[in-house]
């Protein structure tokens, strides 16, 4: 393998002196640690503009470091960009999305039994091969079952949970949710790690850095580099803080939450320089998505008060130097970066509250960007992002560098020295050039949703190919992912394709995306032309992998195993935004491992085996059984930007009627359903009949009833 070949660069190097007698050895490979945050957003640090500047110790590592305002997540939801982060590649080429009709929760509750494919080779597999000891300390998402446990990929050591703090669901109240050392459950969320809902108060953060520090010092102590992935989850909704920080912040418990990390990572970063070792210790700061402001609809700052005291434009202590006149946006016009002289001075506001009097008690900001997490604007998929490497990276400095998570695989193994697996598409860029050298690299941003391309950023102008915020009933049952920031034609409730004519935005002058370019401009036109030529490039090379997030459960597994026609065949929706071909059995078996080189996942659960750790929440019936086969081939795209026929829709899934002709259809088939012959066991799958997934909600109701007369009131599960 050609990082093994690589990784001989950091060998021990023997030296015989002159005399014979000497022996000198290389010096120790450099330590790596990744930093990354859960749902925070790109506005939430000082020295990207945040008014209250309450992140004195990020802010110092900004003025010592490099920071990148123009780095992206790789999805704008947790599990992707995780899986992208550890793989250098797109959640599409993983399996990390679901090919559901709309596309959004691709994450990993209970209920998803998927998880990183074998397949897939991550950052601390790599790096093992160069002598490096990996601990992950928080947030995995990469699969609750056995053989997605992180120590079966790589790493040696694992404080944290499978899931998130707020889930899995079977408990809402008091989830279930285990927390591990390695392969033991020592307990449960909200149990042996208590988290008050009511208060906020937790003390796991506090855990998180002590973990992070004993780490750091147990590999000083034997001499040997180190990888440690932070991912720390406390600015994720139900956010929490220890006692001591709460009600210490101007943003209330959100904020405390924020000053709580800034503090630990202020410790980890002192210790790596009392330990003598910083200047040998890569650092990269980072958050999976943008800041999720549906849990703080009235979260609007008034950006212009970033910096009281100072004019719009002028530099400023603390922030990164803007200009915020309204004909240019937020234009970066400096490259150097400031320390604050006073990152925790109070406004008149008060504590909860953020200059100006906007509220924002459970989410973060995302600076002047729209919208937010789960959405593929700027706001869902912009991120804070800062490297610290002393000695090494110039201090003080900006890059304008075009960054994605998926970077940090490739700038890791760099750093490392080793080069990147051969045999597979790789999407991150090593970014020791631009860090090192000032260099900037030419690059497309792919933001997808699901298996959708939603939308490209090339250079300066952003296309958008398909818009969708939310679905009318989430948003009159209150969700709003843009709350306040609505734009006519833009931001949208139904799923707006815009293929043939995209929005396209120019992001340095309006980077808030709501001034589409006119499509009669010769801007437009030559901006389209050169994105044209990414996408289609970009298509005809993508080999997805077999989706891990689609919704499943222990009787959809015990239905494609016993089935006599087969494992059951999930079938994609007609309405088909610029979507990556789905993989058939023919295609994975033929084309990904020409390409790539190895075995695809299976499907919905991907592949078993692997020690079962005591008390690893997976029934033996699950862990044993064969999901459910891949989608067939989808149509492929227009050879240009693909299209989609428009899709009849149900006006109003509330006010749907047997007058509507789809639901016509749903009935008449729905009656002509065969049983699967497995006693005591009940499988509907009833997409193939829908054109569109509104339908399908609408009909859920009048399907459930008839399967209830028809089976004696039992529904083991309803797919859609």
């Amino acid at each position: 393998m050609a990082a093994v070949a690589a990784a001989t660069r950091w060998q021990l190097l023997l030296v015989l002196s002159a005399a014979g007698l000497g022996v000198t050895l290389a010096p120790q490979p450099p330590n790596i640690l990744l930093l990354l945050m859960d749902d925070m957003g790109w506005g939430d640090l000082g020295v990207y503009g945040e008014p209250s500047r309450e992140t004195p110790n990020l802010d110092q590592m900004a003025a010592e470091g490099m920071l990148f305002p123009n780095f992206y997540a790789a999805n704008p939801l947790c599990s992707p960009s995780r899986a992208a982060l550890l793989t250098g590649r797109l959640p599409i080429r993983t399996g990390f999305y679901t090919s559901n009709g709309h596309a959004r929760n691709a994450y990993t509750p209970q209920e998803v039994v998927g998880g990183i494919p074998d397949s897939e080779h991550l950052l601390p597999e790599l790096l093992r091969t160069a002598g490096y000891a990996s601990k992950i300390v928080g947030k995995w998402h990469l699969g609750h079952r056995p053989q997605f446990h992180p120590l079966k990929h790589g790493f040696d050591e694992w404080f944290g949970s499978p899931n998130c703090h707020f889930g899995p669901y079977d408990n809402k109240a008091r989830p279930n949710i285990p927390v591990y050392r390695d392969w033991e459950m020592v307990g449960r969320y909200y149990e042996e790690f208590p988290i008050n809902l009511r208060t906020g108060e937790a003390n796991l953060t506090e855990i998180y850095v002590q973990e992070a520090l004993d780490f750091i010092k147990g590999q000083q102590a034997a001499r040997r580099p180190f990888f440690l992935y932070w991912a720390v989850d406390a600015t994720h909704a139900p956010v929490y803080a220890s006692r001591p920080f709460l009600g210490s912040s101007q943003r209330g418990r959100y904020g405390d939450a924020v000053r709580e990390i800034d503090a630990g990572i202020g410790r980890v970063l002192r210790l790596l320089q009392d330990l003598g070792v910083a200047e040998n210790t890569f650092v990269f700061f980072t958050s999976d998505n943008g800041a999720a402001l549906i849990s703080a609809p009235k979260q609007e700052l008034d950006l212009t008060t970033a910096a009281p005291g100072h004019l719009p434009g002028e530099p400023s202590p603390g922030v990164v130097n803007l200009n915020l006149r309204p004909d240019s946006g937020w234009s970066f016009i400096s490259t150097t970066v400031s320390v604050p002289q006073n990152s925790s001075s109070p406004t008149s506001d008060g504590p909860g509250r953020e200059p100006g009097g906007q509220t924002c008690p459970e989410g973060g900001s995302n600076g002047p960007f729209l919208c937010g997490k789960q959405t593929t604007f700027e706001g869902g998929m912009r991120e804070p992002a800062i490297a610290w490497w002393p000695g090494r990276i110039p201090a003080g400095q900006v890059s304008h560098q075009l960054g994605s998570i998926m970077d940090l695989f490739t700038t890791s193994l760099s750093v490392a020295g080793l080069e990147p697996p051969s045999d597979r598409a790789i999407d991150g860029l090593d970014l020791l050039p631009a860090m090192l050298q000032g260099r900037l690299m030419d690059r497309p941003i792919f933001y997808y949703r699901g298996n959708t391309l939603m939308a490209v950023t090339l250079g300066q102008y952003k296309a958008h190919f398909w818009t969708w915020t939310n679905s009318w009933e989430e948003f009159r049952q209150g969700v709003d992912f843009c709350p306040g920031q609505n734009i006519s034609g833009v931001t949208t409730h139904t799923q707006e394709e815009h293929t043939k004519l995209p929005l396209i935005f120019h992001l340095g002058r309006d980077p808030g995306e709501r001034y589409p370019l006119s499509v009669a401009s010769t801007e437009y036109l030559d901006a389209l032309h050169r994105i044209t030529s990414v996408v289609q490039q970009h298509q005809e090379t993508l080999v997805p992998g077999q989706p891990q997030l689609n919704v499943c459960n222990q009787a959809v597994m015990a239905a494609a195993q016993h089935s006599r026609s087969g494992p059951l065949r999930a079938r994609p929706s007609p309405l088909r935004p610029v979507r990556a071909p789905a993989p058939s059995h023919r295609a994975a078996a033929q084309s990904r491992p020409a390409r790539e080189g190895r075995k695809n996942a299976r499907g919905c659960g991907g592949e078993t085996g692997g020690p079962r750790p005591r008390a690893w929440p997976c029934p033996p019936s699950c862990a044993g059984a064969e999901p459910p086969s891949p989608p067939g081939p989808a149509p492929h795209a227009d050879a240009r930007l693909p299209s989609a026929e428009p899709a009849p829709r149900v006006r109003d899934t509330c006010g749907a009627t047997m007058a509507d002709p789809e639901l016509q259809l749903v009935a008449r088939r729905i009656r002509s359903f065969p049983d699967f012959p497995i006693p005591g066991v009940l499988f509907r799958d009833i997409s193939p009949l829908l054109k569109d997934p509104d339908s399908f909600r609408a009909s859920i109701s009048l399907l459930a009833n008839h399967l209830k007369k028809a089976h004696g009131g039992r529904i083991d599960y309803i797919a859609g």
